[in-house]
């Protein structure tokens, strides 16, 4: 039970300095509290449909709907000043006419008797379709790429790209990415395909600026392999046909930020965000872990026995680094897959004032484990970087890597495509994405499971989490805001 802070407003008027005897007429009739319940902290709805708020008021003593006024009002959290009256009865049910944004909303209750009134403030977000959810990148017929765009009130919109543009993305689809929103720097959706990188608008998939222009020098290649920032957003790094762009978003007012020219340096990087503590990467060519040092590739000092950083010997299937925290899925010229741990470190010695660069190797595990040698794709979340998960089939299992004891498995309806934790709102959900394989449109469906609160590495699935058929063949997963 909430109890809502009460506010009394009273006025004291002085009419005098030396009263000799106050003939003023009081009301001294005790006060009504009032408990306000049924109101949650938060709301999210659409444009257009309607919101209900059924109230729930008890008084110390006793409660009378007729004795009390009622308002609902809201105002963006950017501009006070002007507000929207929604409703002046006391429960809510309105259809929402306001337009999309982050408003505050206000509910006033007030005792026609006295003017005491009781208030409760709440945060609301007001989204249509294409506000913020998750982005799934699919292949389709004729290895044509698809968007499907699922908003946090579960709204799907398929073929979200086509139907803003009239056609498609381009062949054979890679990733999707999105970048921006730090300090006015404006967010953009990339979306990459073998053929072509485009950036959409956010707020509706429209096309926006070619990619070429958000550079200072045109990069070498066009598609658009990765994408890395770490956890404070100071830096935003493109891994482009192998090649890394940067550009600082920190402090930045300008929206329209260019990417500097690549980094310099004879490499050819995996398409893996590593960009952790460090602006670390790992070189597929050499296959060793490299360091970008005021826009020069370089090699980290390599600790620990448990591997070799500076040489793996060891291609990369799977790599995150979540702040110090290395993580990574590497297999070797034999075919083995090993889950390997480690700790980045980019520092300065406080004497000297030398940087610090390292990869501290800490666990190497072979993956012994059914299903290994099929996994088609792998998943860590931020909130827990030691639970590795691997899908094969319609499996998905999860292993621990300090212990390399095996936690848990789900069984999915269909053979996994692709999965991919949350990376922002919810990083204890996972998006899974399942088809029957055959790459055409509608044939692949997508699940939102959740890692369990208890811990242990076992997933539950999401309520209402389940949207069948209305995908293809998932290969890219996407939050955005």
């Amino acid at each position: 039970m909430k109890r809502i802070k009460e506010i009394i407003g009273v006025l004291l008027l002085v009419t005098g300095i030396a009263c000799t005897e106050d003939k003023g007429n009081y009301n001294y009739t005790p006060l009504n509290e009032l408990t306000i319940n049924g109101i949650n902290k938060t709301y999210v709805a659409e444009i257009d449909s309607v919101l209900s708020i059924s109230v729930n008021i008890i008084g110390e003593k006793g409660f009378r709907e007729d004795d009390y006024e009622y308002l609902w009002y809201a105002w963006r959290t950017s501009d006070a000043k002007t507000t929207d009256t929604l409703s002046l009865k006391k429960d809510l049910n309105v259809k929402l006419s306001i337009d999309v944004g982050e408003y505050t909303l206000r509910y006033v209750v007030t005792e026609k008797a006295s003017g005491v009134f009781f208030e409760s403030e709440i945060d609301l977000s007001v989204i249509d379709k294409y506000s913020k959810g998750v982005m799934a990148l699919s292949r389709i017929e004729g290895d044509y790429s698809d968007i499907t765009f699922i908003n946090v009130k579960n709204t799907v919109t398929q073929h979200a790209y086509k139907q803003a543009n009239g056609n498609s993305v381009g062949r054979h689809p890679k990733g999707i990415f999105y970048i921006g929103g730090e300090d006015d720097v404006k967010n953009v959706v990339l979306i990459s395909t073998e053929e072509r990188t485009i950036t959409v608008e956010p707020k509706d998939f429209t096309d926006f600026m070619p990619l070429s222009e958000w550079f200072y020098v045109k990069p070498e290649g066009t598609i658009v392999e990765a994408f890395a920032t770490d956890a404070g957003k100071w830096y935003e790094y493109l891994i482009i046909d192998g090649k890394a762009y940067n550009r600082r978003v920190f402090s930045t007012r300008d929206p329209f930020w260019k990417f500097d020219p690549k980094i310099k340096g004879d490499y050819h990087l995996a398409p893996f965000s590593l960009y952790g503590a460090g602006k670390f990467f790992y070189e597929r060519d050499k296959r060793c872990f490299i360091y970008d040092r005021y826009g020069t590739m370089m090699a980290p000092e390599a600790l620990g026995s448990a591997f070799n950083a500076n040489d793996m010997q060891m291609d990369m299937l799977y790599g995150t680094a979540i702040g110090e925290n290395l993580r990574a899925v590497m297999v070797d010229d034999n075919g083995k897959r090993y889950m390997i741990s480690g700790k980045e470190i980019d520092d300065w010695d406080r004497v000297t004032y030398e940087n610090i660069i390292q990869i501290v190797a800490e666990k190497k595990l072979e993956m012994n484990y059914t299903g290994t040698a099929e996994a088609t794709c792998f998943a860590i979340s931020t909130k827990e970087p030691d639970f590795l998960y691997y899908a094969y089939g319609n499996k998905i299992k999860c292993v621990s890597m300090l212990t390399g004891n095996e936690l848990s498995e789900y069984t999915m309806v269909q053979p996994v495509d692709y999965m991919e934790f949350d990376k922002s709102e919810n990083p204890d959900r996972l998006y899974v994405a399942v088809s029957d394989g055959s790459g055409t449109t509608g044939s692949g469906s997508i699940y939102y499971l959740q890692m369990n609160p208890q811990g242990g590495g076992a997933l539950l699935p999401v309520k209402g989490g389940e949207f069948k058929n209305v995908c293809g063949k998932v290969v890219d997963f996407e939050y955005k805001k």
